[in-house]
Parts: structure tokens; C-alpha cells; sequence
């Protein structure tokens, strides 16, 4: 049977009985740091995916994730606005807006949130999250609002109790002094999220938050735009705007989140790249003692007419397996885990309080560990390799 000379004497290396020990035993330690490296990092970071993609989903789906505004915070609708910015790259779709800080307060409490006036007809996220009412109460004139679970606790109010909502951007001066435009709304809603949201936002029609912000009846606070990519919003406020426009987008109230969860990311994946480094380290020692073992024996090969590179390809061939079976090995365990981490969590009682913890898998990241470490597996074994490939017969040979 027809064998390579070069892989089937680095291969012998690696599991032929005569080789020393303590090189076997520094080649194994290293074989499994790349395979426990490569196997945290899938996991971590696929946990970390997750984290960010759910925390996506049930806050970014919510918040005006950019808008398109002037710099005194209004501006006039015109129908062309759907054209011109509806054709800016990674924008699904695009609405108009009346937002507003306001002051809320109920005949229990008092508290402040986010006022968000919209069309029932501009099929607004949170519409299928309403358990209590509809988005379609929010008629105009009407002067309703929906409120989430958590904020309504708090006001002490339900469905048919009356709230005052007070801005104080759009106050005016009396011969008391200023005061805040306000009104009272009636509750016919009630949505349910998460906390935060749940907290943070409400609903009422747009022709009502405009006569709230004393605003003419053709002006809104902007254009609110629904990206594919929320997380990528540099690349959306890069784009050039019309002189008088700009962007303003979800990172000014939760950049400080979104931004915490990508620098924990980064240190985890930064830690567990300790272990692999560590591995590459053994791969180089385990491959200089296999060097300085087999110097006798690289000598005789040279002689027979071996060349330099094949040399240097047996030793690399030798050191690069550890790599390779320990990135492919973990690789595939970290993916296993990844996919029924939730599964064993709940088999080995390791789950907390029923809290699942979301897992996304990136295929491009996945990609980019396994040949980074395949890379560094081979790079490490470049300067043993050419060390064996210099060695000189003569002297290797000369006390045998």
C-alpha cells in the first residue's frame, strides 16, 4: 500500500511506541488545551450571542431604533420622506413619530416615561403584546393610552382609570409662571414585554401626543426607522442626510448596555484564548524535545537524500495533529453543547429557577475560530520545523 514518506513518518512520531514519554505527555496537555479552548470559546460566545441577540429583541424591537430628525426636534411630514429615506441601505420600513420625555401621574403616584404617539395603522411592534385592549382604541381626539404591566402597578391604575400626562418641553408662561402642557388620558390598554419596557414606554394616538407637544398638525419629532441590523447602526448614521437633518438612534438610552454586554464578550473570548495560547506554547516545547530526540535519525534521513522541506513537513505534520485533532474535537463538542446546553443545564439540575440561557450560534464565527486556531496550531510548529530542517549530518552523527 502506497504511503506519503512524509506523513506516514510524522504520523509514526506521534503514535509510535518508542516515543519518549514526556514529549508524548507535553503533546496530550497541549492537544487538550486546544480542545477545552476551542470548546469555551463556541460555548461563551454562542451564550454571549444569545444574550445580545434576546436582549435584540425584547428592547430594541420596542425603542425607536434610529430616527431621522432636525435638531430642534421637529419637522414637517412630507410624503416624499418614504422614498428618499426608505432607500437608505438596511432600513425594512419607515413611520412617523411624535416622542416625548413625559411625567406621568395617577391619583396614587407619580412617575415619568417615554411617549410614544403612532398610527394604529403603522402595525407598531407592540400591538402583539397587548393582552388587555387594543391598538386600534388609539383614536384620535379619543385622548387613550396603553400602558405596560409594570408602569400601570406602579401609577396604582387599569383599564378605565384616568392618568395626567405633563410635558415639560412644550410649557408655557402664565401670569403664575410656567407651566407644563398637560391632559388627561384615559387607560384602554395594557402590554406586556419585560420590565424595562414594560416601564419605560407608552402609547397614545399621534394627533393626540401633537396636541399634547402643541404641535401644528402636520408636524411630527421625526421619522422612525425599523432596521434589519439594529445592533449595526453606525453603518445607518453614516449615511448622508439632507443639510438640516440628522440621526438620532437607540444608543443614546441604551448604548451603555449594549455596549457593557459587547466588552463582556470580548474579555470572556479574551480569557479562554489564554488556554489556547498556553496549548500553543506546549505544541512548541512537545515539538523541540521531539527535535532534539530524533536528531540522530533527521541526520540519516538528510543522508538518504531528504530534502530541507520534507524535513521541516514530517516535524510540522507531527506538531500540527495536536492542533488539529483538539480544534475538530472540541469544536464539535462545543457545538453539541451549545445546541442542548439548556437540556443538560436541566438533566444535571444546574438550571436557574427555570431561566433558560439563550444560545446563538454564528456559522462566519464558528468559521473564524476553528481556522484561527487550526493557524496558530500550524505556526507554532514553523520554528522546530526549521530547526530539525538545519541540523547537519556530520555533527548530529558524529559520537554514533
Amino acid at each position: 500500500m502506497f504511503r506519503p514518506l512524509v506523513l506516514y513518518i510524522g504520523l509514526r512520531y506521534v503514535y509510535g511506541q518508542k516515543t519518549d514519554g514526556f514529549g508524548r505527555f507535553v503533546s496530550w496537555l497541549s492537544m487538550i488545551g486546544i480542545m477545552l479552548g476551542s470548546l469555551g470559546l463556541i460555548l461563551v460566545l454562542s451564550v454571549m450571542n444569545g444574550l445580545e441577540d434576546q436582549m435584540q429583541n425584547s428592547v430594541l424591537k420596542f425603542l425607536p431604533q434610529a430616527q431621522i430628525t432636525t435638531p430642534q426636534g421637529k419637522i414637517v411630514i412630507d410624503n416624499t420622506a418614504y422614498e428618499q429615506f426608505g432607500q437608505i441601505n438596511g432600513v425594512n420600513r419607515i413611520t412617523p413619530l411624535v416622542t416625548s420625555d413625559v411625567v406621568l401621574q395617577s391619583e396614587q403616584s407619580i412617575n415619568v416615561s417615554t411617549l410614544m404617539g403612532i398610527n394604529p395603522e403603522d402595525n407598531d411592534p407592540i400591538q402583539d403584546y397587548i393582552y388587555t385592549g387594543s391598538i386600534s382604541d388609539l383614536q384620535a381626539g379619543q385622548y387613550n393610552v396603553i400602558l405596560g404591566q409594570t408602569l400601570a402597578n406602579q401609577l396604582g391604575v387599569t383599564i378605565g382609570n384616568t392618568i395626567r400626562l405633563m410635558v415639560t418641553d412644550a410649557s408655557q408662561v402664565t401670569p403664575v409662571g410656567r407651566i407644563p402642557s398637560q391632559r388627561l388620558f384615559t387607560v384602554v390598554g395594557l402590554f406586556s414585554v419585560n420590565h424595562d419596557i414594560n416601564q419605560t414606554l407608552i402609547y397614545v394616538n399621534q394627533t393626540d401626543a401633537q396636541k399634547l407637544l402643541r404641535l401644528p398638525a402636520n408636524t411630527i419629532t421625526g421619522w422612525r426607522l425599523f432596521l434589519k441590523h439594529p445592533l449595526q447602526i453606525a453603518e445607518i448614521t453614516n449615511t448622508p442626510l439632507p443639510e438640516g437633518l440628522e440621526f438620532k438612534d437607540w444608543r443614546a438610552k441604551r448604548g451603555e448596555l449594549f455596549q457593557a454586554i459587547k466588552m463582556e464578550k470580548n474579555v470572556m473570548g479574551l480569557l479562554i484564548s489564554l488556554i489556547v495560547i498556553v496549548a500553543a506554547f506546549n505544541i512548541i516545547t512537545s515539538l523541540s524535545l521531539l527535535v532534539m530526540e530524533k536528531q540522530g535519525e533527521v541526520a540519516i534521513l538528510k543522508t538518504q537524500g531528504l530534502s530541507r522541506f520534507k524535513i521541516m513537513l514530517i516535524f510540522i505534520i507531527q506538531g500540527a495533529s495536536s492542533g488539529v485533532i483538539g480544534t475538530l474535537l472540541g469544536s464539535t463538542l462545543g457545538l453539541v453543547l451549545a445546541c442542548n446546553l439548556n437540556n443538560i443545564m436541566e438533566t444535571l439540575d444546574l438550571s436557574l429557577a427555570g431561566i433558560e440561557l439563550p444560545t446563538l450560534i454564528e456559522p462566519s464565527q464558528i468559521a473564524f475560530i476553528i481556522i484561527g486556531l487550526l493557524m496558530l496550531s500550524l505556526i507554532s510548529t514553523l520554528y522546530p520545523a526549521y530547526r530539525a530542517a538545519t541540523i547537519q549530518p556530520a555533527e548530529a552523527l558524529r559520537y554514533e
